[in-house]
């Protein structure tokens, strides 16, 4: 690119919002700063900033053209990190959210055989259950389960996601098993952190919202309580599985189950994504194939 170190000096320009600092910035002259931005001005024939002895702003053809500038160059730094990252192995901090038992049971095993592969990785795990802030926080990563809204972070998924509507033999036996999910008013629902199922009804998906008398941020709970007989609850397959090999919990409701739910790991975009980073995620999806 012929013109690629006046991109640099402009777009340097515009985020000091002064010829100066930007000199200071790029270490070069102030001199060699405004020679950049005439030489990138007379090749485009357009007046890219306003220049007064206070200050210095975008003209409208500048204000077009920034955003561009600003995203080819972060890209081509990306670019380069990437190949210079595929030279040195992995290091450093790895800090990463994670909750409930797919954490517990599958990000932290998974964690220590990803420290085992990489020894120059420190991995801190953080089991909280509330919505961290990655940026300020400091979050590498975090893995967040369900449909994803959408965000400033990038997703990747890294599993499937299965929900399951069980309830205990003995429920089933003095209730009647609902036929579609708007029939689940008549029942006792366990809830977890949300009053809302998701279900997939004619071609799309559905939240529906549920009542019941026992409600709990842990999902063993949830799995106890449906154990013991007290109503239906939806959870990922992970949860339920086994207790439905066993005979314990009977499904329900199979034709209505989601399909956009998935289990993902997150980052903020506003992040070069670091060697540590990339290599964990792969080695999540690696990992969790199948």
């Amino acid at each position: 690119m012929k013109h690629l170190e006046a991109i640099e000096t402009f777009v340097a320009v515009v985020d000091q919002s002064s010829f100066s600092k930007a000199a200071e910035q790029l270490k070069v002259s102030k001199s060699h700063v405004s020679r950049q931005i005439a030489i990138l001005e007379n090749h485009l024939d357009a007046l890219l900033l306003n220049r007064t002895t206070r200050q210095v702003t975008l003209t409208d053809v500048g204000q077009s053209f920034y955003p561009t500038c600003r995203d080819l160059l972060a890209s081509l730094h990306e670019a380069e990190q990437a190949i210079i990252e595929q030279q040195h192995e992995a290091r450093g901090l790895l800090k990463v959210s994670a909750a409930g038992q797919f954490g517990e049971d599958y990000i932290a095993p998974a964690a220590i055989k990803f420290m085992a592969r990489y020894p120059q990785v420190q991995v801190d795990l953080d089991f909280s259950n509330r919505l961290v802030d990655m940026v300020a926080e400091g979050y590498d990563i975090a893995i967040r389960a369900g449909a994803l809204k959408d965000s400033s972070l990038i997703a990747r998924r890294i599993a499937a996601r299965k929900l399951l509507i069980c309830a205990s033999p003995e429920y089933f036996a003095k209730h009647t098993v609902p036929k579609d999910p708007h029939a689940l008013r008549h029942h006792n629902c366990l809830l977890g952190t949300l009053d809302t199922w998701r279900f997939r009804e004619n071609s799309r998906h559905i939240d529906i919202r549920m009542s019941g008398n026992w409600r709990s941020n842990n999902g063993r709970a949830l799995v106890h309580a449906a154990l013991a007989g007290l109503g239906l609850v939806q959870l990922p397959s992970f949860y339920l599985q086994p207790f439905i090999d066993d005979g314990r919990l009977v499904t329900a409701l199979e034709d209505f189950y989601p399909t956009d739910t998935g289990t993902w790991a997150v980052y903020p975009s506003n992040r070069h994504m670091s060697q540590k980073v990339r290599l964990f995620i792969n080695f999540l999806v690696e990992e969790f194939a199948g």
